[in-house]
């Protein structure tokens, strides 16, 4: 496996993660042993790389119609880590996904078996999207793992072309919508809310780290689905139909 320097010299120059950025979520995974990852937002993959290149499976999505130069693809096979690396961009969001793995790892009670060490956002930076994205994420998150949000600062104001050319914008936002926060506002109002993250930490303003509670996923199941009345009254029944069958056996 390519260490951190191999990779950050054979991808020098490529966006949207930094050298130190890397460094970062490199150590995270090396540190606290992840060794499943889920990244929401691809783009050229650096940030794939740099988390296959500590260790972990990553498994990276993006929406269909994403195109990049260089690819994800190449940028893998430049870092050295494409057998690590899962590139997913069959979709029109990721959040439908989500939606796809949440369905298909419930049980029959609605228990979902989690399935990521450490999930990394870093995608549409949009209210609607990212909002439902946290939701979802946290069901397939292991207990004890951090969820990390990059950009908590971008607002749409930055950049007006991305309004225009977003495939996820498909009506014209509010002044609100345009300059001010929505990762911060998925952060502040969602995540730091949420009752299973039980240690969150802002860094530099930009990124927001949050830590789903340690301890047994959840669990819910069902003694019974009928009202405490139906099962008096079936309880009932059964004693009079002894009732009536130790009656029958004496007079015969």
């Amino acid at each position: 496996m390519p260490s951190f320097d191999d990779v950050a010299r054979a991808i020098a120059g490529i966006p949207f993660m930094s050298p130190a950025q890397g460094r970062l979520v490199y150590d995270h995974v090396r540190d606290t042993d992840v060794k499943d990852v889920l990244e929401l937002g691809t783009a050229h993959g650096v940030g794939a790389a740099y988390m296959a290149a500590a260790g972990a499976n990553v498994t990276t999505v993006d929406f269909a119609g994403a195109a990049y130069s260089p690819s994800p693809e190449e940028v893998s096979a430049l870092a050295g880590v494409s057998e690590r690396v899962a590139i997913v961009r069959e979709y029109s969001s990721y959040t439908w996904w989500l939606k796809e793995m949440v369905e298909a790892r419930s049980d029959a009670h609605g228990n979902v078996e989690p399935c990521f060490d450490f999930v990394y956002l870093d995608g549409a930076k949009n209210w609607t999207i990212d909002g439902l994205a946290v939701v979802l994420v946290e069901k397939l998150l292991r207990p004890g793992r951090w969820l990390l949000m990059d950009d908590l600062d971008w607002t749409y104001a930055q950049d007006p072309r991305r309004e225009a050319t977003d495939g996820i914008v498909h009506r014209e936002l509010s002044e609100a919508e345009r300059s001010e926060p929505h990762l911060r506002a998925v952060f502040d109002l969602i995540v730091a809310q949420h009752p299973s993250f039980t240690e969150l930490r802002r860094q530099d303003e930009l990124w927001g780290w949050a830590r789903k509670a340690p301890g047994e996923p959840r669990r819910y199941s069902v003694e019974t689905s009928r009202p405490l009345g139906a099962l008096v009254a079936g309880e009932a029944r059964k004693l009079a139909r002894r009732a009536r069958r130790r009656l029958a056996s004496s007079k015969s």
